[in-house]
C-alpha cells in the first residue's frame, strides 16, 4: 500500500482515476488508516470520509475548466486536421487529372502511365498517410479527454452535496473544538471567532452571488435558444414569400407561380412565421425578470419587434387568399409588406446577436462567481482544520497524518 502522501499527491493529480478508485469501493476512505499514535484518541471516520469526498470533488471543479478547454482545443485541432486532409487529397486529385493531349498520342499516353503507376503509388503513398495519422493520433486523444472530462464532471456535481454533509457535521458541533479554543484560550479564541465569523458571511455573501448569477445564465439561456429560433423560422417564412413575390422575378415567372400551387406557398410561410413569433413570445419572457440587461438600443429594438410583430407573412396571405383580392393596389400592398418583413428581420437579427452575446457574458460571471463562493468554502474549511488541530481530544485527520492536510501539492514527497 503506497504511502498517505503519495497516494495524496496522486489524488490531487488524476481526478479519473480518484474516481475510478471511487466506483470500485464501497466507501471513500481517505487512505491514512495505516497506524494509530499513542496520544491521540481515533479519528471519527465517517468525517474524515466525507472531508475527503469534499477534497476530491473541489479538486475536480478547479480541474474541469482546464480540462474543457483541452477538449475544445483538441476539437478544433481535429476539425482543422481533416479540413487539411481533405484539400491534400483533392490537391492531389487535381495534380493527377490528364490534360488536353492530341487524341494520337492517347494510347501511348495510357500505356506509359500502366508503366509508371507501381512506381508513382510507392513514392506518392507516404503523403497521405500522414495526415490520415494525425487525424488519427487527434481521435485517440479526444476519446481520452472525454472520457476524463466525464470523470471529472460527475466528481465535480458532488461538490455541493459534499460541502453540504460537511458543513452539517461541523454546525452540529462535531467537532466543538473552535467552541473550546474560545472558552480556554481568552482571547486568542476571541479573535479566532471572529475570523470564523467573516468566513462564514463570506461564503453566505457569495453563495448568493453565485445563485443568482446561476438563474440570470439559465434566463438568458433560454432566451438565447427561443430567439434563434425565431430567427431560423422567420428566415424560412422569408425564403418561401421571396419564391412567390421576390420583386427581382419576372412577371411571366410571377403568372406561372400563381399556376404552381402559390396559395400552398403562402400558407406554409404563414406558418413559418406564426412559429417565429411563438419563439419571439418565449424569448420576451424569459428576459422579463432581467429587464435590466437591456440597453438604450436593444430596448427600441425590442419595442419595434414587439410593435411590429413577426406575422408579416400571415398578413400577405389574408391580404391574398383571406378576403376579396382588389384589383387595384394590391401590388403596392404587398411590396410594402415586403419591405417591411425585410426591416423586422434586421431587427430581429441585431437583436439576436446581442442576446447571444449577453448569454456568453452572463455565462462568463456566473463561471466567475463559482469559482470565487469556491475559494471562500476553501477558506472556511482550513479554519474548520485549523481548529481541529488545536483540539486535543478530536481530530479531522487520521491518526499521525497531521502535516500534509491543507498543504500545498508541492510539498508533498
Amino acid at each position: 500500500m503506497p504511502p498517505p502522501t503519495a497516494y495524496h499527491t496522486q489524488l490531487s493529480l488524476d481526478i479519473a482515476a480518484a474516481h475510478s478508485r471511487q466506483r470500485s469501493r464501497p466507501s471513500m476512505d481517505s487512505g491514512y488508516a495505516s497506524s494509530q499514535s499513542s496520544g491521540r484518541l481515533p479519528a471519527d471516520w465517517m468525517l474524515s470520509r466525507i472531508y475527503e469526498n469534499w477534497k476530491i470533488a473541489d479538486a475536480a471543479a478547479q480541474r474541469l475548466s482546464v480540462d474543457l478547454k483541452a477538449y475544445s482545443e483538441c476539437e478544433k485541432q481535429l476539425r482543422e486536421a481533416k479540413k487539411k486532409r481533405e484539400q491534400d487529397k483533392k490537391s492531389q486529385g487535381t495534380k493527377r487529372k490528364p490534360s488536353l493531349i492530341p487524341l494520337f498520342r492517347k494510347k501511348s499516353l495510357q500505356s506509359l502511365a500502366a508503366s509508371i503507376a507501381p512506381s508513382s503509388a510507392s513514392t506518392s503513398g507516404p503523403s497521405p498517410d500522414s495526415p490520415l495519422a494525425t487525424v488519427e493520433e487527434l481521435e485517440a486523444r479526444l476519446s481520452a479527454l472525454q472520457s476524463r472530462v466525464a470523470a471529472t464532471r460527475s466528481a465535480a456535481e458532488r461538490l455541493d452535496s459534499c460541502f453540504d454533509e460537511l458543513r452539517k457535521v461541523f454546525d452540529d458541533g462535531r467537532p466543538v473544538s473552535w467552541r473550546s479554543s474560545i472558552s480556554s484560550n481568552g482571547s486568542s479564541g476571541s479573535s479566532y471567532a471572529e475570523t470564523y465569523r467573516r468566513a462564514r458571511k463570506t461564503v453566505v455573501t457569495r453563495e448568493e452571488a453565485y445563485l443568482a448569477s446561476k438563474s440570470t445564465t439559465k434566463a438568458l439561456q433560454r432566451a438565447c435558444v427561443a430567439v434563434q429560433s425565431a430567427h431560423h423560422h422567420y428566415s424560412k417564412a422569408m425564403d418561401l414569400i421571396d419564391v412567390v413575390c421576390s420583386p427581382k422575378k419576372s412577371t411571366w415567372s410571377a403568372m406561372m407561380g400563381d399556376e404552381q400551387s402559390r396559395q400552398e406557398t403562402y400558407r406554409e410561410a404563414a406558418k413559418w412565421a406564426e412559429k417565429a413569433q411563438i419563439c419571439f413570445n418565449e424569448c420576451l419572457r424569459s428576459l422579463q425578470p432581467h429587464w435590466e440587461l437591456l440597453q438604450r438600443e436593444e430596448l427600441e429594438a425590442c419595442d419595434d419587434l414587439k410593435e411590429a410583430g413577426l406575422l408579416q407573412a400571415v398578413q400577405l396571405y389574408n391580404l391574398m387568399y383571406g378576403g376579396k383580392v382588389l384589383a387595384m393596389g394590391i401590388t403596392q400592398q404587398v411590396q410594402v409588406m415586403i419591405q417591411k418583413q425585410e426591416a423586422v428581420f434586421q431587427r430581429l437579427t441585431s437583436f439576436a446577436v446581442w442576446v447571444q452575446d449577453c448569454t456568453k457574458h452572463c455565462e462568463a460571471v456566473e463561471l466567475e462567481t463559482r469559482e470565487s463562493r469556491d475559494a471562500a468554502r476553501r477558506q472556511l474549511v482550513a479554519l474548520w482544520v485549523q481548529a481541529d488541530e488545536d483540539s486535543e481530544t478530536y481530530s479531522l485527520l487520521a491518526p499521525g497524518e497531521r502535516s500534509h492536510v491543507f498543504q500545498p501539492h508541492h510539498g508533498y514527497r
